[in-house]
């Protein structure tokens, strides 16, 4: 296995070392539910394209997200840590009340550059998914234009995140658990395809279950992950046509879930908040820090409350201006 820097400024982890010609938009699909897409919408029927070009942020725009990433880089550095789950926010998917959709880890000694982080996203142009180290400027640069930005950063304890940090860095078993076939909306306790976040926890079910891998890591991890008690997020598409619409729309499919969740026009998937809950409930002494940017102000939040969804701040939060 071979691993190769991109011209994004990129580490590219496959077995095929062909180079993504869209980070852009395909790190936008890699984590996301992508039934918000599927609602009726005034970009009509190009909101079904998942891989078409995303439109072009403003320099304002740029320049105020790669101050954020830099803050962000800052604070992972002062923490003292060596790695962090780290989650953002991406499409549009308040009407499922879905604040977070992207979800990797990022690491102080990743082999791309410090605190880069490590995540599977699907390659529009290869029909495929793949392992991919980025660094936190493209990682968070990926955010609707005039959109409020959210992040999410879990710090665990030492033995804890040396035993993530390990799992992380070894290739040989990030690629065991990569699934050839991806769904966004892909169901947690199935290997039939994959999302980007459902490649993390059971990225982190190795990490923390002291698992063998191999060829059948992926059901290890998701037998480990159901003795755990790990509860992925349910989302309530409400209507039968978003069901249906899985058999004609790219990267959403229904072959994997339980008959009874889509008579009952629920899906079980795995996603940022899902994941959390889950480390909070493993890992005792683990930390959250929120943060938010809204226009020019970068809001910092400490605890397991959640952030007013305005990004406006609460008592003890940090607030400072990225001018």
């Amino acid at each position: 296995m071979a691993i190769r820097r991109t011209t994004q400024g990129g580490v590219l982890i496959s077995r095929l070392m062909r180079q993504p010609t869209h980070i852009a938009q395909t790190l936008l699909l890699a984590g996301l539910f992508a039934f918000g897409a599927l609602l009726p919408t005034k970009a009509g029927a190009s909101s079904l394209m998942f891989c078409e070009q995303a439109a072009p942020a403003s320099v304002a725009r740029k320049s105020g997200l790669l101050l954020f990433s830099q803050q962000v880089k800052n604070l992972l550095e002062q923490s003292g840590h060596q790695a962090a789950i780290i989650s953002r926010s991406g499409l549009d998917l308040e009407r499922f009340n879905i604040r977070l959709s992207h979800a990797g880890i990022s690491l102080r000694d990743n082999p791309n550059s410090p605190w880069s982080v490590r995540q599977l996203y699907y390659a529009c142009d290869e029909q495929r998914p793949h392992l991919y180290d980025q660094g936190l400027p493209g990682f968070l640069i990926d955010q609707r234009q005039g959109s409020t930005v959210y992040l999410s950063i879990l710090l665990l304890p030492p033995a804890q995140e040396a035993q993530l940090r390990q799992a992380a860095l070894d290739n040989k078993l990030a690629l065991q658990l990569l699934s050839a076939d991806y769904s966004a909306n892909a169901y947690p306790y199935s290997t039939r395809y994959q999302n980007c976040n459902q490649w993390l926890v059971e990225l982190l079910a190795h990490a923390w279950g002291s698992l063998p891998g191999g060829n059948t890591a992926r059901q290890q991890a998701q037998d480990w992950l159901q003795q755990q008690g790990y509860r992925p997020d349910t989302v309530d598409v409400k209507h039968r046509y978003m069901v249906w619409a899985a058999h004609v729309v790219p990267l959403v499919h229904n072959d994997d879930h339980p008959a009874a969740e889509l008579d009952a026009r629920r899906y079980q998937v795995s996603l940022p908040a899902g994941i959390e809950g889950f480390v909070r409930q493993q890992i005792a002494g683990t930390e959250r820090l929120q943060l938010c940017l809204r226009d020019s102000t970068l809001v910092t939040h400490r605890g397991w409350d959640d952030m007013a969804a305005d990004c406006s701040p609460a008592a003890g939060d940090t607030v400072q201006q990225l001018d």
